[in-house]
């Protein structure tokens, strides 16, 4: 694997792993004991690949979620965590997993399609800002006006990666029962004091709109860009932000500077 990565000059290695890990294996020892035996030998793998190609790019892709842990997510660059790429749970799944995996890490991926209109680009491409923005489906066919919106969101995802990448992350909302079926909505904040930002990524649901609040890290603070397909209704008081969320299926993204 090593040979073939060194002499074909392929910079980026995606591991996927998507599988029940099992309760043990064979051995000489007991199926536990044999089963940690072989990840150390998987883990000693990785860090071979690492000595051997120190600019290898190497994604830990793990859908079933075993090697979202410390010391594989230490072994590699980045982590991708779902499957659920095109379903309108991806902003929940992503915001939770920022409980697991460095904003630096976490790969989000927005599944674009020819077919889609700007609210779902905009829906698919704010998801992007809880993470590593990652785009894929029939980008090479995306129409120009498609293709210029998703410019809009790579470019001021550029501006704001630094905060992603350090800031502090809090996530408010209002969810169904049913995580698979979601009504309500979700506003997940980024505040970076060094950097003087915060970032708000907002996403509204299934069900009836209308005004939600949520506490800002900072008291203060001012929209300096936004993103979304359509203008939100938006206001700052003190420590609150109150933004006006009635479409079903929708989503944005704001920076606010820090007193």
């Amino acid at each position: 694997v090593t040979a073939l990565l060194r002499d074909n000059h392929l910079g980026y290695l995606k591991v996927d792993y998507n599988d029940t890990i099992g309760f043990g294996c064979d051995g000489p020892e007991s199926p536990g004991e044999n089963l940690r035996q072989h990840l150390a030998g998987v883990q000693q793998f990785f860090q071979s690949l690492r000595t051997a190609l120190p600019d290898l790019v190497i994604e830990n892709c793990s859908s079933g979620g075993h090697r979202l842990e410390p010391s594989m997510m230490a072994l590699t660059a980045m982590s991708s965590f779902s499957d659920a790429h095109e379903t309108p749970d991806i902003p929940l799944i992503g915001a939770n997993l920022h409980r697991l995996i460095p904003a630096s890490q976490n790969q989000i991926w927005a599944v674009l399609r020819p077919g889609d209109t700007h609210r779902r680009l905009a829906y698919s491409l704010a998801a992007t800002f809880l993470g590593r923005m990652c785009l894929s489906g029939d980008v090479h066919s995306l129409s120009d006006a498609q293709w210029t919106f998703t410019h809009e969101a790579i470019a001021l995802y550029g501006e704001v990666a630094p905060v992603i990448a350090t800031g502090q992350w809090r996530r408010h909302g209002e969810w169904s029962p049913s995580w698979r079926h979601l009504t309500g909505w979700q506003v997940a904040t980024c505040l970076a004091p060094a950097l003087g930002r915060t970032l708000v990524v907002w996403h509204r649901f299934e069900g009836p709109g209308g005004e939600v609040s949520v506490p800002l890290p900072v008291a203060g603070a001012r929209v300096l860009q936004s993103f979304s397909d359509l203008p939100v209704a938006v206001s700052v008081n003190a420590a609150t932000l109150s933004l006006t969320l009635d479409r079903p299926l929708s989503g944005g993204v704001l920076i606010l500077g820090n007193a």
